[in-house]
């Protein structure tokens, strides 16, 4: 297949400017006279191709119902606290279904939280050494033993002041 006429620069700026004015890729072929594919190349080389940045492209398939933002809050908001789905839809006010929320909410994994140290060989074997030191010494450190008499027996020993 051949080419057909190229565009003037008037016909170019044209095209630009309609589709800077917000009309769409028919249209333009339509008022002036061009072919789609033709009017596509010259708002390309104009633009540029489609950047990734996805602030102005639309993405292709089936629109989200929750939003980025929305599923980050939503996954905070569960790990914060014990809430049902119906709770978290109505104090988050989101538009989805609940079958929508416990799937976003699915793949979370509850652990409780293990707040105890790991101890190494060191540790265990400080602990070992006072834990031996404390059974062969139950009565406290050196000097403070007690001879294995009660306070009761130490008072009827001592009677109007005298010792028995």
């Amino acid at each position: 297949m051949g080419c057909g006429i190229t565009l003037t620069d008037q016909e170019y700026w044209w095209i630009v400017g309609l589709h800077d004015g917000g009309v769409f890729l028919h249209g333009i072929s339509r008022k002036t006279g061009r072919s789609r594919t033709s009017v596509r190349k010259a708002i390309k080389t104009e633009w540029g191709p489609a950047s990734d940045s996805g602030v102005n492209d639309m993405r292709a398939g089936r629109q989200l119902i929750l939003t980025e933002r929305e599923v980050r809050l939503l996954i905070c908001t569960v790990a914060a606290g014990n809430q049902f789905t119906v709770e978290l839809k109505t104090s988050l006010g989101l538009n989805a279904s609940m079958g929508t929320i416990q799937r976003c909410v699915d793949h979370l994994v509850y652990t409780k939280m293990d707040r105890t140290l790991a101890l190494t060989a060191a540790h265990k074997v400080a602990r070992m050494k006072w834990a031996e030191i404390h059974i062969l010494n139950p009565d406290g450190p050196v000097g403070l033993r007690s001879t294995g008499e009660t306070c009761a027996d130490h008072r009827s020993r001592i009677c109007n002041g005298k010792m028995a």
